[in-house]
């Protein structure tokens, strides 16, 4: 019978650090399947336009058949996440707290959960400066007991922003690397005076935080600022999403071995992995990571959507230079113990406790000692890959005190 064992070791004493940075990151092991996107809008990034009366849609499940109240608070942050100066009367408007007013218990499932779901900011709220922003979700009256944090943008549209993603200028990487070619134009703002001392430009790409680059300024480019042909520009292309489909836990699908019901948990055995390192290139629709909650009884998929367990193999010899994990959405993009390959009976096994839905993820390898993964060993490396980047600008005027978010683009690779 597995467990949920996995607890991040990071209590109330890192939280109430000055210098924490902010992160997508779960501190109980109950809390599951959170996601922040635009109200409405499937899979959207959490990015909201200053003064526009826009929201985004916070929801989560919690593994316990007992209601909690939960409140909120709203940080603002600096654009490398660490909590900025402003007071909190300076950026939020309203009431500092608010309380997570939607809950449903789970119907007809293995696992019991109580689904909560909360509109951000509240109708008592209202955002009053662009920029970084992370969300503080804990338990009422008790703003350490933090059971979860989540990240959102806030954007003041004064920059105009140029992007071009194509196969790389560089010889060596050509057939293997990406180029992202950025150009920002300003509407009205005066950093041109100087913009290596006000102004950050930072690209990601498939959300993954780990390879997120901070552009190096090549020049002017008539009225904009020419970000192009670096080093800091060139990506791993990668190579396009694997993807399972649990909707049923009951009628396998592609790329679904199996279902099993063992000690009172359902369990999806995925087919062995394929080392796509070793196939040349081939296009193939996906989510860029992400994922969708559904089942096959089109009921309500917030309530009426089971947990399975999902187990993955990966047959490539044992690595003691560094470590395979699990990567997308569903894993907040981070390489952690939960989503960690492990060497067991001669090949790398994870297991991930998953709600019911459609799912993408990608195969990355950590070579020890490195914070940046790399596709290379499991899923290849391909100019032509449908990668979607983000771009980012950020100003900070000399005289104040927090970054100002004045730029967002979000442009996929041959879409």
């Amino acid at each position: 019978m597995k467990q949920i064992i996995y607890i991040i070791l990071l209590g109330v004493g890192l939280l109430s650090h000055a210098q924490i940075v902010y992160q997508n990151r779960c501190f109980s092991p109950l809390i599951r399947t959170v996601t922040l996107e635009q109200y409405g809008k499937e899979m959207s990034e959490p990015v909201l336009y200053l003064n526009k009366e826009k929201k985004l849609l916070l929801q989560f499940d919690e593994l316990s058949e007992e209601t909690v109240n939960y409140e909120y608070t709203i940080v603002h942050c600096n654009s490398d996440w660490t909590q900025s100066n402003l007071d909190i009367n300076l950026y939020l408007e309203g009431f500092e707290v608010g309380q997570i007013e939607k809950y449903k218990n789970s119907l007809n499932t293995v696992q019991r959960y109580v689904h909560y779901s909360q509109t951000i900011p509240s109708s008592d709220m209202r955002l009053l400066k662009s920029g970084n922003y992370a969300i503080k979700v804990f338990e009422r009256n008790n703003p350490d007991k933090v059971i979860f944090t989540r990240r959102f943008y806030v954007v003041d549209e004064q920059s105009n922003i140029r992007a071009e993603i194509r196969q790389s200028s560089q010889t060596s990487l050509m057939k293997t690397h990406q180029e992202v070619n950025v150009k920002v134009g300003s509407k009205g703002l005066r950093f041109f005076q100087n913009p290596e001392a006000y102004m950050k430009v930072y690209v990601s790409q498939n959300d993954r935080e780990d390879n997120k680059r901070e552009l190096k300024r090549r020049g002017m480019s008539g009225t904009e600022i020419d970000y192009s042909f670096d080093v800091s520009n060139q990506f791993e292309g990668g190579n396009e999403f694997r993807n399972f489909d649990i909707s049923s836990l009951r009628s396998r699908s592609n790329y679904v071995q199996g279902f099993s019901f063992y000690d009172n948990q359902n369990i999806a055995v995925l087919r062995e992995e394929r080392i796509k390192s070793s196939f040349p290139y081939s296009t193939e629709k996906d989510l860029n990571g992400s994922f969708l909650i559904r089942n096959e009884y089109n009921e309500d998929k917030n309530t009426y959507s089971d947990y399975s367990w999902v187990y993955f193999t990966l047959p490539l010899p044992y690595n003691a230079e560094g470590d395979f994990y699990v990567v997308g959405a569903m894993t907040d993009w981070r390489m952690e113990a939960p989503n960690l390959f492990r060497w067991e009976e001669g090949k790398y096994r994870a297991e991930l406790y998953l709600k019911q839905g459609y799912y993408n993820y990608q195969i990355l390898f950590l070579p020890k000692g490195s914070s940046v993964a790399s596709y290379k060993e499991a899923e290849g490396n391909h100019y032509e890959t449908h990668n979607n980047y983000k771009v980012f600008v950020y100003y900070r005027n000399f005289s104040d005190d927090y970054d100002e978010l004045i730029g967002y683009l979000s442009i996929d690779k041959n879409k």
